[in-house]
């Protein structure tokens, strides 16, 4: 479409505006943002860069590199929303050039600015891109990963006609910045971070090892014939021409000092981040997140939306290019692996989760946007009819997200009915992506649909998520109590929020249920501040109740009842406690 430096140029102005747009406007959202922003907070406050805190307890959900990042971007911009969540909106877009590029040097710029544009404007990816989570520097470590591989084991232009490629990086150095790469991924997630890339790339190995198939070979065939890609020796030979030793201390040199670091000052959190955080969430459904197996089939469809709208032509274009098209092939198989890899990994395990499969969007984007590139350069026998259905599904989406944005805002909402809005986005650039196609201009109609995907993932999270976040009085109830108990300390009965405690900029403990445990709390610090609910006040004894004052109350987010603070009287924090058997 344009020179390689007007591409970049087009795609970083768009990653500014959908991940950098209103980006600190919203207040964290319950409850992983606040926590991870806060246990950076407290790292600075203890002046420890090792061990992971959060509300004074040891926090072994995830590794320590996001904490760093929001560390820096503390000590730059100060605490505030925007700091938490700079760094996830950098690496975003980073991974949108990422695979821009790899789109380049598969299937050309077009496809590769296409696969970029497509990414970047993906209901999930920009979740991940605008939240103070460690998904996005996992997707990018993960893609820079296996962009390294991409860049040492594709030939480019001439030499990819006059050489026959072994997909893989010859050199031991080459190896080795792949494999260091996805060390820093382990420090992002753990584990996941080394091991399912090194699937991805052994799988598309396994596959193109095997002798070339007839270009006359059935699909049955053909998938029959992929069983003997697990064939010991085949197998083991696979794995032993990777250089696996090698890739081990490269991402080990990478990732381990901290892993041991860390081991050496507090080793619970070593047992709780692999053992809880890791195998649990495999064999176990961990907090109730669960699914059957096709949940990520769903969450994909919603996730990857609106260019997943095109799914169904995409898939049937991707069979053709499989069976007919050499050229191509070997990379179309590249990013079916990393697809297919990742999602039947998590599809597997119990905890399911739809932010588990974003590491798999860009090359996901990538088989996109090829697609859509060769639908404009109408290299594809594709009946246009399929694109018929697919913008106007769009249409169609947009209608359904009216009404029910409507009907949540009036019952949540009230006052801001507007906000349904949004989805009038979908209706009209759906509307006008399918005119354009009907007058046969199909680069104007993807061009109208993407401009519309920006939009409508810009008015998504920046203008309808900020209205939302408005409701959040949180920061006006802690300015109430401030207000009137200057040094109170918090606690919380029966209810507990991580935003609490990174907007008080305190520790809250939670009390889950025993009112001994809270007149214990109130006699230890007669200047206790308790956060509950009227249903979590009726549950105390009367004559503990009658010796609690409110201080200030304000709606609980999204609740039709209220969040109350009270503090004890004086005579209450004198009364020794009794706890009944």
């Amino acid at each position: 479409m344009f020179s390689a430096n007007k591409n970049l140029g087009l795609l970083v102005a768009l990653c500014l505006i959908v991940f950098f747009i209103n980006l600190g406007g919203p207040k964290l959202w319950d409850r992983d943002e606040p926590r991870n922003a806060g246990c950076a907070i407290e790292m600075i406050e203890a002046a420890d860069w090792v061990v992971p805190r959060f509300n004074d307890e040891l926090r072994t959900h995830k590794p320590v590199l996001l904490y760093w990042l929001m560390i820096t971007a503390y000590s730059v911009f100060g605490v505030s929303e925007f700091s938490a969540r700079f760094f996830s909106a950098v690496l975003g877009m980073m991974t949108v050039l990422l695979t821009y590029d790899m789109g380049r040097r598969l299937f050309g710029a077009t496809a590769g600015l296409w696969a970029g544009i497509c990414l970047a404007t993906t209901l999930m990816f920009t979740v991940a891109s605008r939240a103070a989570t460690p998904d996005a520097p996992l997707i990018f470590f993960v893609a820079l990963g296996l962009w390294t591989y991409v860049f040492f084991s594709f030939p480019e232009g001439d030499e990819a006609e006059s050489t026959q490629p072994t997909y893989y990086p010859t050199q031991w150095w080459q190896v080795a910045l792949l494999y260091g790469a996805l060390g820093l991924a382990v420090l992002s997630k753990g584990p996941v971070g080394l091991v399912l890339p090194t699937a991805i790339i052994g799988m598309f190995l396994l596959i193109m090892r095997l002798p070339p198939a007839p270009p006359t070979t059935t699909w049955w065939q053909w998938s029959v014939s992929l069983v003997r890609a697990f064939f010991p020796i085949h197998f083991l030979k696979t794995v032993w021409f990777m250089r696996p030793l090698l890739a081990i201390v490269a991402c080990l040199g990478v990732a381990l000092p901290w892993y041991i670091w860390v081991a050496a000052r507090d080793f619970r959190w070593i047992e709780g981040f692999f053992l809880d955080h890791n195998l649990n969430r495999a064999v176990t459904s961990f907090e109730g997140h669960s699914g059957p197996p096709v949940y990520y089939l769903a969450a994909i469809c919603v996730g990857f939306f609106p260019w997943s709208v095109f799914f169904t032509p995409m898939l049937w274009d991707l069979r053709q290019q499989l069976r007919t098209d050499t050229k191509t092939r070997a990379a179309l198989i590249f990013c079916c692996c990393w697809v297919a890899v990742w999602m039947g990994a998590f599809s597997v395990a119990q905890t399911k989760l739809p932010s588990y499969i974003t590491p798999l969007y860009p090359g996901l984007a990538l088989i996109t946007g090829l697609f859509v590139t060769r639908v404009i350069e109408r290299r594809t026998e594709l009946s246009a009819r399929w694109l018929d259905l697919s913008f106007g599904m769009t249409t169609v989406v947009g209608i359904v997200l009216v009404v029910a944005l409507a009907v949540l805002a009036g019952q949540f909402l009230p006052g801001e009915e507007l906000v349904a809005l949004v989805g009038l986005l979908l209706v009209v650039g759906g509307g006008l992506a399918w005119w354009r196609k009907s007058q046969q201009n199909y680069q104007q109609a993807f061009r109208v649909f993407a401009v519309t995907s920006m939009l409508f993932v810009v008015g998504l999270f920046a203008v309808v998520a900020q209205r939302v976040s408005d409701q959040q009085e949180i920061s006006q109830l802690l300015t109430d109590i401030q207000a009137t108990e200057p040094d109170a300390r918090l606690c919380s009965f029966g209810v507990s929020e991580a935003s609490w405690v990174f907007y008080a900029r305190q520790p809250v403990k939670f009390i889950p249920e025993d009112p001994a445990d809270l007149q214990a709390e109130f006699a230890d610090a007669p200047n206790t501040v308790v956060l509950t609910t009227p249903e979590k006040l009726a549950t105390l004894p009367p004559e503990l109740r009658s010796q609690l004052t409110e201080v200030a109350q304000a709606p609980y987010f999204l609740k039709n009842y209220p969040l109350i603070a009270l503090r004890a009287t004086p005579q209450l924090a004198k009364q020794p406690v009794s706890r009944q058997r």
